[in-house]
């Protein structure tokens, strides 16, 4: 098994490094099934049959920058290497303060001036042809900061083709409230999530400088909308927060770094052992020396020793040789007159007292609501 990964390794890198340079015409061909071609796409190429010219603001690969703190990679790694990371994650993309990387509006003219163009955009994006401009409006302005996996789409023929491809770190995209790219900036194609590849892929294109295979990413959607996303500033590297669908940063402000994410403890980790200051060992003697004596109870009754324990409250204690198991249950109080009651067996509670004929058994607001 091991064997077999490393073969398949090397075969991977052998095909990266001796990929043809250019586009192929086979970027045409529908690859809904993931395929074996994987096309190689810097910032600023078109690739194959595009919808539309490029409405990216800048063509050039921004500078490096700081890496912002990666996830722990989630779900499982595919064939090829790449890594899930929800789209909401913090620093995933980039951008400059107060400037979009698209031009939307050019992306809406350049679109609805093709009536073909847009049915076949529509029909991948799954909206309504009608509400293009609102679709393209409603989402982000932002470039990718890691070479991402996709699948890409062309236009031919009248229709749209598919084909997977990976998107180099800087690549300006327009992305959804679920941190998601759906618009490629450089040539107006809609993207979606990749597929996987059937077996080792055949690379078209060259791979760029940096350019390596095991730090491809596939973005996942993020677990709810957001309503801002939170992107590194490609020119000082500062932290921007920007709001959804606010395509020309207009309403960016700075904000600080994120907290790491704290390690989640090993549940299989031992207990720690409490200092010889805090353990009282179980095997030896308390000491005799006496405590430092504590407030008495306020509420203990004072004719009782400090020994004794009191009664609880309105429990009647009793002598188990002395208590009768037979005693008669006390009579209602009355105001009326009645026969002297009979003697009690010893251990029995006496009865209450009869209420004073002064008061109302029930009180003075028995009679509140007799109106």
């Amino acid at each position: 098994m091991r064997a077999s990964t490393r073969t398949y390794a090397v075969t991977f890198a052998i095909s990266a490094a001796l990929a043809a340079a250019g586009c192929s015409g086979d970027g045409g061909k529908d690859a809904t099934d993931g395929g074996r071609e994987l096309f190689m796409q810097p910032v600023a190429a078109q690739g194959p049959d595009p919808f539309t010219d490029s409405t990216a603001r800048s063509a050039a690969t921004p500078p490096p920058v700081t890496r912002s703190p990666q996830p722990s990679p989630s779900g499982s790694a595919t064939p090829q290497g790449t890594r899930s990371v929800p789209g909401g994650t913090p620093g995933l993309y980039g951008g400059t303060r107060a400037v979009g990387s698209c031009d939307v509006d050019r992306q809406v003219r350049f679109l609805t001036a093709d009536r073909g163009k847009a049915r076949a955009f529509a029909q991948v994006s799954g909206i309504a042809q009608a509400t293009i401009p609102d679709y393209l409006r409603g989402l982000t302005s932002v470039v990718l900061r890691a070479d991402t996996r996709v699948t890409n789409h062309g236009f031919r023929g009248g229709s749209a083709t598919s084909f997977q491809s990976v998107l180099q770190a800087g690549t300006a995209v327009l992305v959804d409230a679920r941190g998601l790219a759906r618009v490629r900036c450089a040539c107006g194609n809609p993207l979606k999530p990749p597929l996987a590849l059937k077996g080792t892929p055949r690379h078209h294109g060259r791979p760029w400088s940096g350019y390596e295979p095991t730090r491809v990413i596939v973005v996942t959607p993020a677990p709810r909308p957001v309503v801002s996303i939170v992107i590194v500033n490609i020119v000082d590297n500062t932290w921007i927060e920007r709001k959804t669908g606010d395509e020309h940063g207009d309403r960016d402000r700075v904000t600080k770094p994120p907290v790491p994410p704290t390690p989640t403890p090993n549940p299989t980790s031992p207990t720690p052992v409490p200092s010889d200051a805090d353990e009282t060992p179980s095997d030896e003697t308390p000491s005799d020396e006496p405590s430092e004596p504590t407030e008495p109870d306020q509420d203990r009754d004072r004719s009782q020793g400090p020994d004794e324990d009191r009664p609880d409250e309105g429990v009647v204690p009793t002598d188990p040789d002395t208590a009768s198991t037979d005693c008669p249950t006390p009579p209602a109080p009355s105001d009326t007159p009645q026969e002297a009651p009979s003697p009690l067996p010893p251990g029995c509670p006496s009865p209450p007292p009869p209420p004073s004929p002064a008061t109302p058994p029930d009180g003075p607001s028995a009679h509140t609501f007799d109106n």
